[in-house]
């Protein structure tokens, strides 16, 4: 099952660019007070102020619309039997590979414009705990149906599990360790054959 994150994980971008601009704004206004009460030439350093202000926010724009624009066009999910992928990146493109038996836990994150959204994000907690994020080592972003996706891979850790330990009781180790070798190496094929 493939799918991409919904399309208002990129309203949720608006909405913080807008929010960053607006406190810019404030903090400016508030800024603008004592440079109009004792500044010698208000009128000139008020015009600065705000020209740089606009300067600043315009740039600030400039970087992020492209770049969450591309990062969100980028980042796509998969998840197989055995794994759960995530598809991401700009100029390095990558494909993070989670495998499901693996998987100790999921977390459900769901920030303020999340919930007034009506998305949220899943994030996938394994036993090797990565430590680029704390105690998670994959996060699935933008999702709007994260309910129903959790009880899926719920299911899915649950016979991943159940698999793996029925291998690793009834067969020969090493036959299990060349079964699963030549399942990755079947998988890469598949991956490479289809671009």
């Amino acid at each position: 099952m493939e799918f991409v994150p919904d399309r208002r994980l990129r309203t949720k971008v608006w909405l913080v660019l807008a929010i960053i601009s607006a406190l810019v704004v404030v903090l400016a206004g508030i800024a603008q007070i004592p440079i109009s009460l004792f500044a010698d030439s208000a009128a000139t350093a008020s015009a600065i102020m705000w020209g740089s202000v606009a300067g600043a926010l315009l740039l600030m724009w400039a970087i992020a619309v492209p770049i969450a624009i591309l990062w969100i066009r980028n980042l796509s999910y998969e998840v197989t039997g055995d794994a759960v992928l995530i598809h991401k990146g700009i100029l390095t493109k990558t494909a993070q590979n989670i495998p499901l038996r693996m998987v100790t836990d999921f977390r459900l994150q769901r920030t303020l414009l999340d919930r007034w959204l009506g998305i949220g994000s899943l994030l996938v907690q394994t036993a090797g705990q990565s430590t680029s994020t704390p105690g998670y080592e994959g996060r699935l972003s933008g999702l709007a149906d994260w309910e129903g996706l959790h009880v899926e891979l719920t299911s899915r850790v649950r016979e991943a599990r159940f698999l793996s330990q029925q291998v690793s009781t009834t067969a020969d180790p090493m036959a299990a360790l060349l079964e699963e070798v030549a399942r990755i190496r079947a998988l890469l094929e598949e991956r490479s054959t289809r671009g």
